[in-house]
Formats: structure tokens, C-alpha cells, sequence
């Protein structure tokens, strides 16, 4: 009788019942459902072993008839092609809200973006966006059960994809769809082994003259191009940038000040102005440079697989060879060298994410999956630039010679295949290399990375125009890099470009 008193006591003391009841405003819908469920076992339990009626645990039914919300960061035609791929396998109709970078200004491109995240399931969107969206708490970062079904596959992602693509702040925020990479591609109507694949810059401008030079006729157009337009040209200028290595990557670790006025980049802008020269007036976009090169217009590029309304694909090119980006070293240097040390992919590299307004977790997981998982999807793969592989090909045998993203989720002829000595390669093996680096260079990953992106594009299409020096376009761009980081404010700037460096803060 002594010990009832006692924890009758016990428990009427408010120290006591404050750690049993807790506070109902400061209970969470989990510890809601745990307790009432912790309380429904109890009832059972207090009953007659009789009275009790054996249940069975059924796994979450999932709904068919509500359509999974999609937020695309694309255009109307990946949109369409990906309906049609995933009703192949799910009877769960998608409702895809299409929101194309090319149609929204970059100033309401976050809020636009960021509005839409309220009523969505699952975005598609770019990594350059990722600091926006963290900021804002738009993301639920995905549990370790999401590739539970893909584990043989879905976690052998390209490092660069792991520990870049898929992570911001330190944690794993998103699963990606893929990174291009640029890389040197030659024509010939000969043998492709006496093509003449030049290493650094200054060789490839000396057999750019030659190529050149060897065309019929001086009317007819350059056979030596890259990609400027459609943003292209700031892209374009960040490779260069990279392969130069310079000591300091676009801002101050300390101040954050831009350091894209300084001399690596400077001379990066000169040396790539040196290279446009060579292509005539004729301004190109990723996909009208990919189609030339299939069609044999070109006879060397800078490219990548970017779709295009006519693109051919690219095997029909006769002797079509990749190799890495040349770089700016001298010719002196070893081959081991050529490649830079760090890889760098592009802030519209395009990651799938599951929003914090998520209401059907269990379909978003699915869909998830199989993005990444390459059944079905290649004919997304096949229109859409920037989906690219995202793991080493398991099948050795398959050929992947010249072959286009179009070709599914494989590049590599195998899972050890490497670019070759002679530098001559396929684009998948170039691709791989890239991506299997385990150094990387981080994207411009900030607030408002539109809007940066847009100023760097036009000083270097200034430079490459002849508007402005090197010098005077870069310094112009720095300028309204200070201004833009002002006015979104430092700090916050400044902890967005760490997070994107992996630091947690």
C-alpha cells in the first residue's frame, strides 16, 4: 500500500508528469501518432487474450488516380516525352508544371521557381538553384531507403555526381540526372588515326588554321567551332578557367570578393578570344554545333550531345573521335597532365529533388528511382541536353564508339575503359574520365546564380566581339558581381558558396 501512495505521488509531482505528458503544443504529428498508437497497444493488451482479433499489417496502399506533381525546370518538349516514358511503367498519371529558363528572366526566376515548390511532389531543377531552395527549406533531403530496390546500381554514381551533384551543405540533398562535359571532337574523311588531336591551346589554334586552310573555296564557312550562344559563351570561359588552374576559384575566401579580374582569368578570356577568331561571324548554340559536327560540316569542335530539331546522330559522323579539352600548358608537358585536376560541371546540370510539400512520398521515391535507374528512359535521354550517364557501363561488351546520348544510359565501352594514350577516345570514355574525378571544382553555386551567370556571358561575349579587352570585360563583370552579392547581402552570399563547397555553414 505504501509503494501505490508512493508512485501515486510520484507521479502527480508536475516534474514527473511533464516528462510523462508533454507539452500538446510542443508535440509533433510523429509523437502524436507513436503515443496514440503506444496507447491503442495498451487497450489490447488490457483485454481478454479472447477478445483480441489477430490483424494483418498491410503496406500503404498508393494512389493511382492522384497524379504525381512535377515541377520541370525545362521546356514543353521534355515535358511530353516524359509523360509518355513514365506511363510505360506507372498508371499514376504525372501533372508537370513546366517552367523554362528561357522564357523567365533570371530576376523572377527564384521566386517564380520557389512559388511553384508549394504545390509540388518532385522538382526537376538545376544545381544552381540548390542554395535557393535550401535557404528557403524547400527541399526534404531523401531518407537512405530511396534506393533501397536500386542498390547494385543507383550508388555507384560518377564521384563527381556523388560528392558534387547530389550534395549541398554536407548532405545529400538530391539524386542527379546528369552533367556534360565539353570535349575536343574531330571529323575526318581518312583514317581517324591520322587526325592530329591537339593537347593545349596553342595546338589546337595551329591546327584550327590548318583545317582551315585546307577547306574548298574562301567563301566557305570555318570548319572549326564551339558553342557561344545560349549562355554558352560564360560556360565556355569556366572550362577554360578550370584547365588553368588558377589559385583562387571565382571569389575570396575570406572577403568574397570576385577574383575573375585577376590574371589566370584574364589570360584564360585573351587565349579563348585567340580561338574565336577562328570560327568566323556565325555565332552557334550547344545544339547547332552538335549537329555539324554529326553531319560533317565540322571538322573540329568543342562540343557536347545537346539536342537540336535536326540533330542527327552523331555515329553518322565518318571518323568522328573525341578527346579532353585542351589545356594551357605547354607542349613540353607530360600526358599524364594534360587533363586538369579538377573537374567542373555546369550550374544547369539538372538534379531531381523531393519537395518539402510533398504529399505522396511513396510515389516521389518511385519516380526517383527511376530517373536514375535508366529503365525507360532513354527516350527522355534522347531530347533532352544535360541528361548524360550517371554510372559506369556493367556491360563490357557493348559498343560505344561515337555514340550520342541518345544511346541510352551507357557510354563506356566498359567499366575500366580509360581514355587512350594517343588521346583519341569515344565521348562516353572522355565523359567518364571526367566524372570519375575525384577532385571537383565547385559550380557557381550561389543566390541569384542566374543573374551572375548572365553578367560573365556578356563580358565575354563583349570581349570575343571586339567591343572590349580582356581585361576591361572582366573587370566590368567583377563589378556587378560586388554589386549583385551588395545587394543580396554578404553573408548570406557568402554561406551559400560554402554550403555549395560541402562545409555545413
Amino acid at each position: 500500500m505504501k509503494v501505490i501512495v508512493k508512485l501515486v505521488k510520484n507521479f502527480n509531482s508536475p516534474a514527473n508528469l511533464r516528462s510523462i505528458v508533454p507539452n500538446p503544443f510542443l508535440t509533433t504529428r510523429r509523437h502524436f501518432l507513436a503515443s496514440a498508437a503506444a496507447s491503442s497497444a495498451a487497450i489490447v493488451g488490457c483485454g481478454k487474450s479472447s477478445d483480441i482479433v489477430p490483424t494483418q499489417t498491410a503496406a500503404p496502399e498508393v494512389r493511382r488516380d492522384v497524379p504525381l506533381r512535377v515541377l520541370l525546370c525545362g521546356d514543353e518538349r521534355w515535358a511530353e516525352v516524359l509523360k509518355m516514358a513514365w506511363s510505360a511503367i506507372a498508371d499514376q498519371p504525372l501533372q508537370i508544371s513546366v517552367f523554362d529558363p528561357k522564357t523567365i528572366n533570371a530576376d523572377a526566376w527564384p521566386t517564380k521557381v520557389l512559388e511553384a515548390m508549394k504545390a509540388c511532389d518532385v522538382a526537376i531543377v538545376p544545381i544552381g538553384l540548390l542554395p535557393a531552395l535550401d535557404a528557403a527549406s524547400a527541399i526534404t533531403p531523401p531518407t537512405d531507403d530511396l534506393f533501397a530496390q536500386e542498390a547494385s546500381t543507383a550508388k555507384k554514381f560518377f564521384p563527381v555526381l556523388r560528392e558534387g551533384a547530389m550534395k549541398f551543405g554536407g548532405r545529400t540533398v538530391a539524386v542527379p540526372l546528369g552533367a556534360v562535359q565539353p570535349s575536343l571532337v574531330l571529323t575526318s574523311d581518312g583514317s581517324a588515326e591520322d587526325l592530329e588531336v591537339p593537347k593545349d591551346w596553342e595546338a589546337y589554334i595551329a591546327v584550327a588554321k590548318k583545317l582551315n586552310e585546307s577547306r574548298a573555296g574562301s567563301s566557305v564557312e570555318p570548319v572549326v567551332a564551339e558553342p557561344l550562344t545560349d549562355g554558352a559563351a560564360a560556360q565556355m570561359f569556366l572550362w577554360r578557367a578550370n584547365s588553368a588552374n588558377p589559385p583562387v576559384w571565382l571569389f575570396d575566401r575570406v572577403s568574397f570578393a570576385p577574383v575573375i579580374d585577376t590574371a589566370p582569368y584574364v589570360e584564360t578570356l585573351e587565349l579563348m578570344k585567340r580561338c574565336v577568331e577562328l570560327y568566323g561571324s556565325a555565332r552557334l548554340n550547344a545544339g547547332d554545333v552538335w549537329s555539324r559536327v554529326a553531319t560533317g560540316k565540322l571538322r573540329m569542335a568543342i562540343a557536347w550531345p545537346a539536342t537540336h530539331s535536326t540533330t542527327e546522330r552523331i555515329e553518322e559522323a565518318v571518323n568522328c573521335v573525341f578527346a579532353p579539352l585542351p589545356v594551357a600548358l605547354s607542349a613540353s608537358t607530360s600526358t599524364e597532365k594534360w587533363r586538369p585536376t579538377q573537374t567542373l560541371v555546369s550550374a544547369e546540370s539538372p538534379v531531381a529533388i523531393i519537395s518539402s510539400q510533398c504529399r505522396q512520398s511513396i510515389a516521389a521515391k518511385r519516380f526517383l528511382n527511376w530517373m536514375v535507374g535508366g529503365d525507360g528512359t532513354s527516350m527522355v535521354r534522347s531530347v533532352v541536353t544535360g541528361l548524360t550517364d550517371l554510372r559506369r557501363s556493367r556491360e563490357p561488351n557493348r559498343a560505344a564508339s561515337n555514340t550520342s546520348a541518345s544511346e541510352g544510359d551507357s557510354f563506356a565501352k566498359s567499366p575500366d575503359n580509360e581514355v587512350e594514350e594517343s588521346g583519341i577516345s569515344s565521348y562516353g570514355s572522355v565523359l567518364a574520365k571526367s566524372l570519375s574525378s575525384l577532385s571537383m571544382r565547385t559550380p557557381l553555386q550561389v543566390l541569384e546564380y542566374r543573374k551572375y551567370a548572365e553578367s560573365l556571358d556578356a563580358a565575354v561575349l563583349s570581349c570575343l566581339d571586339g567591343k572590349q579587352s580582356a581585361q576591361d570585360s572582366l573587370t566590368n563583370a567583377a563589378k556587378k558581381w560586388t554589386e549583385l552579392t551588395d545587394k543580396i547581402g554578404i553573408k548570406e552570399q557568402s554561406k551559400a558558396w560554402r554550403k555549395a563547397q560541402g562545409l555545413r555553414s
